[in-house]
């Protein structure tokens, strides 16, 4: 069974060497939106061993807004175009995987499909680079340990699905899958390496320009307009600790329903 990985990306270079590595170890390819990127993206994209795992590539063009709903938008049509059998939608910063030890994404989405279900929801655990940077190109996952379970409500993020399976992620953002469909019981966990450091903490939100329909449609709400200061870490007692980058046995105590910044 082909599972093949639909992805947006701009200027996601510091990320990019990570997701797509864990999705060659994962068994799984990837088709790229490039969202007009400036970055080293294309260079990383041609070399080795990413070449082999990509299955195409196309430009989206970049207005100087974050257009998610266009962007949304072309990675539904791409994984319309995938010879897949299941497709899973991933951002840069974000690395999935089940809580099975040992087990590939690919074989576990597999198993989803064999017991007959059409689509699989994930738990978003947040990763914040507290006792140091988030590292590019680095090997498995990346060396963070403090995180929170952010669940503001179930299921939280329909991230795979079959490809053949007539629902639309766009009127949810991304979110959800609209149409009908049989949604797995078993969840899979998504890291989602929201920041690269404390610096790009504040910058992020900060820089980014909004679409004035997309914030009236109530997108982004928990990242517009926030005060800078708010983007400070918290205090590492109120955040989960990993032993080892590779444990999956991720706290889904005490989940949180909003992000770090409106605590």
């Amino acid at each position: 069974m082909r599972v093949a990985a639909a992805m947006v990306v701009r200027n996601e270079r510091p990320y990019l060497g990570n997701c797509l590595r864990h999705l060659i170890d994962n068994g799984i390819d990837f088709y790229i939106i490039d969202n007009a990127s400036t970055d080293e993206t294309r260079a990383l994209l041609a070399a080795d061993p990413f070449r082999r795992a990509l299955i195409g590539v196309e430009t989206y063009p970049f207005d100087g807004a974050f257009d998610w709903k266009g962007l949304v938008q072309v990675r539904e049509r791409a994984a319309g175009r995938l010879d897949a059998d299941w497709v899973l939608f991933v951002s840069a910063d974000e690395m999935m995987h089940s809580y099975r030890a040992g087990e590939r994404l690919c074989d576990a989405i597999a198993r989803i499909g064999r017991e007959g279900w059409d689509a699989i929801d994930f738990n978003e655990f947040v990763f914040l680079p507290i006792e140091r940077d988030y590292a590019p190109d680095a090997q498995g996952f990346p060396d963070l340990r403090h995180y929170y379970f952010f669940e503001p409500h179930k299921p939280r993020l329909m991230r795979a699905r079959r490809a053949d399976l007539p629902v639309s992620h766009v009127e949810a953002a991304g979110h959800f899958f609209a149409g009908e469909f049989k949604l797995a019981p078993e969840t899979f966990a998504l890291r989602h390496y929201i920041v690269r450091n404390q610096d790009h903490a504040y910058r992020k939100y900060q820089e980014r320009v909004f679409k004035a329909d997309e914030l009236s449609a109530g997108w982004h709400a928990n990242r517009h307009q926030q005060e800078r200061t708010a983007f400070a870490f918290p205090d590492t007692r109120l955040l989960h600790r990993l032993g080892h980058p590779a444990d999956r046995a991720l706290d889904r105590a005490r989940p949180h329903d909003k992000h770090y910044w409106q605590w």
